[in-house]
């Protein structure tokens, strides 16, 4: 609570502030409103849900201002405007379809081992075929031209995760098989590949090659370490209470979320980016260990947003700096 004590507060002032800005706004536009009922005229319920949806006016306090004025409030109309955005909103949502394939992956999960991820040591591993899925059903095998996704015992591809795009390349063997992986994804604790046969034929039981694109995985890699040279810079210029709220880690580009509670100011952005271009310069060496969470912590690592943690964990060093304490 401590740590958090700084963002409380700004936060706590930062709403304050925009409920007053809510509040006068909102005042304006019911009195604009009711100058034009007549007298004792009750207040549309479309009026009242646009003061309500589209400028956060809260309606009990519409209710008891239209009270003063000896009106009322058409609820009923208030109501239907709320039913017709929610319809709207409902129709306008055309899902994911992941629901669908739920019950699938957990079935799999349940049935196969979990996928032994190799790539922190290597670009390049054997794994054996597991299951094929083809157009979200298991099939014992794939041949040229089939869209497929593939589940291995052990591969080198890193599945999306932590923001991070899932690997792309080449599952391959002796016998002239070639799948083009274009994406990983992680489905419980199984290693999607997801992909299309290229030629040759694959079947369950197979033992194929994983052979990661290894430009991209380097691309991928400096901007996941990026993130987390900006992330500390981010700290030491704006405060302890920066912490990191999502993040996309691609090949040509990376996005990084913070919760802090006012605009940063252009002088601060400039300052964050030399301190990031400072510390790649120093071109320092990257250390890996591992260690228990809470030994980690206690060093200075910090845990990020919800990320679940075995009872080991893989800490990375960089920058030139030992990890702050806090």
């Amino acid at each position: 609570m401590e740590r958090a004590q700084s963002l409380i507060t700004e936060t706590l002032k930062t709403e304050e502030t925009r409920f007053k800005e809510t509040l006068g706004r909102g005042l304006k536009l019911l009195e604009d409103a009711t100058e034009k009922l007549g007298d004792s005229e009750a207040l549309s319920g479309d009026v009242a849900f646009k003061l309500y949806d589209t400028y956060g006016f809260p309606l009990d306090l519409t209710k008891d201002i239209l009270r003063g004025q000896g009106r009322e409030l058409d609820e009923a109309g208030f109501d239907a405007a709320m039913t017709k955005q929610k319809e709207a909103a409902r129709a306008a949502w055309s899902g994911s379809g992941d629901a669908a394939t739920d019950k699938l992956w957990f079935d799999l999960s349940d049935k196969l081992s979990a996928t032994e991820f190799l790539g922190y040591q290597t670009e390049s591993a054997e794994g054996q075929v597991q299951a094929l899925i083809v157009d979200g059903k298991e099939v014992p095998s794939v041949t040229e031209g089939d869209d497929v996704m593939v589940i291995l015992n052990q591969t080198a591809f890193y599945a999306e995760s932590g923001g991070q795009e899932g690997d792309c390349g080449d599952l391959v063997n002796e016998n002239g098989l070639k799948i083009d992986v274009t994406d990983t994804q992680k489905k419980e604790n199984l290693f999607v590949h997801v992909g299309k046969v290229l030629q040759g034929s694959a079947k369950v039981g197979d033992v194929v090659n994983t052979q990661v694109k290894k430009e991209r995985r380097s691309r991928l890699k400096a901007h996941h370490s990026a993130t987390h040279l900006l992330h500390e810079a981010l700290r030491q210029r704006l405060g302890d209470h920066v912490t990191q709220k999502g993040s996309l880690v691609a090949e040509d580009r990376l996005r990084f979320d913070i919760a802090h509670p006012k605009p940063i100011s252009s002088e601060e952005l400039r300052q964050v980016e030399k301190d990031v271009n400072d510390r790649i310069r120093r071109n320092a060496k990257v250390e890996v260990h591992l260690t228990t969470p809470e030994e980690a912590i206690k060093a200075g690592a910090m845990a990020l947003f919800g990320e679940k943690y075995g009872d080991e964990v893989r800490v990375v060093s960089m920058g030139g700096v030992e990890p702050r304490k806090g």
